[in-house]
Parts: C-alpha cells; structure tokens; sequence
C-alpha cells in the first residue's frame, strides 16, 4: 500500500512539474526592444507602437515593482504609509478606441464593413472609407455619430489616430494618439493626457526616456507630431523636457540607468529615484 501512494504522488508530481525536487525556475523579462513588423501600412506602425510601448512599461513597471516589494519587505505593516512606496501603475497611451483598428486589414472594404463591424455598431449604420494610408470608419444614426480616423505616412514613419463623436450639439474628439519615428532610434508619441519621448541604443536596450502624463486639461489634437520634421519632433522632445513638474500628474524620466519617478498629489510633489543595477537580475538583454 504504501508503495503504490509513493507510486500516485510520484505521478502527479510529474503531471504538475515534470520533475519533483526542482526549484522554481526564476521569470527573466525581456524590456529590448524587437520590432517585428516593419510594414510602411498604419498597421505597421501600429505594432511598431506596441512594440515601443511594450518595451517602455515592461522597464518601468518592473523596476518600480522591485522597488515596491523592497518596501513591502522592510515594512509589512506599514508600507503604504511610506512616502517613497509608489501607488500608481505605469500605463500610458491605454486608448480603447484603438483596438478597433485591429479588425481592419486589407480585406475590409464599403461592401463588407457592415458586417465585420455589426457588433461595433450596435444597429446604426457603417461607413467604411479608404483615405490614402489610412481610412475612415464611421457608426451612424440620428442621434450619434462614433467616427475613426487612421493616417499613417510613410516618409516619416508615423501614425496618426483620433476618435470623435458628432451629436445634433456638438462635435468632440474624445481620443487621440501620434507615434512617429525620431532621430536615429528615438520615438515620439502623444494622446490627450500623455507625452513620451525615448530613446534606444542600436540593439533595442533603453538608453534614455522621458514620460510625462497631464494632472489637468488635455493636449490638442491641433499640436500634432504626425508626419512631422526632425525639427518640429526635436521640439516635442524639448517641450517634454522642459514642462514643469507641477504641470503633470506623474513622469516617469530614465537617464543613466536611474528611474526617476514624480508624483504631483493635492499640490505636493514626490520624488522617488530607483537604481536600475540594484534590480539588474530581473531583465535579460542582447
């Protein structure tokens, strides 16, 4: 009997581990950037987005994760009262609207839009609408009007996305976002309550970036980055890095392998600086 509950266990630890005895393997996350996708389509440059973005928060998060679990360590108890415990995640440019854009491929056309997007429209009536690089999606009906506009140009390597809405009273952008290809491996991006600029080395790691998101109001879709000069995008850059810290709810600044993290609360500015080299061990490079 006591042979055959040895020979039971051993099953189930092969079925669960496939091996009993082993210590838990440790997660290594990678935060480099790979860019897959290299499309000249407002497809592409979507992925190429995501990919930048990915990479961005992957580096952030963890960093500020370690740091916070270092935290939580030392005070148990007592951690969230701790000035330099942050509480906010990480997550710029989290634009709903966008996902819509992933159901759009060279196949959707006027004939068949109405019903790839039957669910999306909820009975009003669909308009699809080629414009260039981009397209037009708009769900009618008498009293609303949801409107998607894509735009991609492929001189300068950047997209361009804004959803609105148009009643009888009035006509609102509701969200935006720009992404556009920088200098040599640097990327800017924008919505109504963020700005971004980062900066790579020629393998994909993060050199340097700076993350700024609005405590109040909201940038113009009218101060656009989209198919901008070197120049213009070099004064994006100066005016992310020139804004005040009391102008913005949080940023997130990276130079020289420290994470400098500001938190504007009821007035009062926080500032927490995080080592990257403290927490080497959780990230993989080239």
């Amino acid at each position: 009997m006591k042979k055959k509950i040895l020979s039971v266990l051993s099953v189930i630890c092969l079925l669960l581990t496939a091996s009993c005895g082993k210590p838990e393997q440790k997660i290594i996350y990678r935060d480099t950037l790979i860019i897959e996708n290299t499309q000249s389509t407002f497809e592409g440059a979507r992925e190429r987005f995501y990919a930048v973005l990915n990479s961005l928060k992957t580096r952030v998060n963890l960093l500020e994760e370690s740091h916070n679990t270092a935290i939580e360590q030392e005070n148990p108890d007592s951690y969230f009262l701790d000035s330099n415990y942050i509480l906010r995640a990480f997550d710029p440019f989290n634009i709903p609207s966008l996902e819509i854009t992933e159901k759009i491929d060279d196949a959707v056309d006027e004939q068949n839009a109405a019903d790839i997007f039957e669910n999306e429209a909820e009975g009003s009536s669909v308009i699809f609408a080629r414009t260039g690089s981009g397209y037009t999606l708009k769900f009618m009906s008498e009293t609303l009007t949801r409107i998607y506009d894509a735009s991609y140009d492929a001189k300068t390597d950047s997209l361009r996305f804004v959803y609105s809405q148009e009643t009888p009273l009035q006509d609102k952008d509701i969200e935006f976002l720009e992404f556009a290809k920088a200098e040599e491996n640097s990327y800017a991006i924008q919505s109504n309550k963020a700005r971004c600029y980062i900066t790579f080395d020629e393998d994909g790691n993060i050199i340097s970036f700076k993350c700024a998101e609005l405590n109040e109001g909201e940038y113009s879709a009218d101060e656009s980055i989209f198919a901008a000069s070197d120049t213009d995008l070099l004064t994006f850059k100066s005016d992310v890095d020139g804004g005040a810290k009391s102008d913005y709810d949080n940023i997130r600044e990276y130079n020289e392998g420290v994470l400098t993290h500001i938190e504007t609360v009821e007035g009062n500015i926080n500032e927490v600086q995080i080592y990257s080299d403290i927490y080497a061990s959780v990230f993989v490079y080239n």
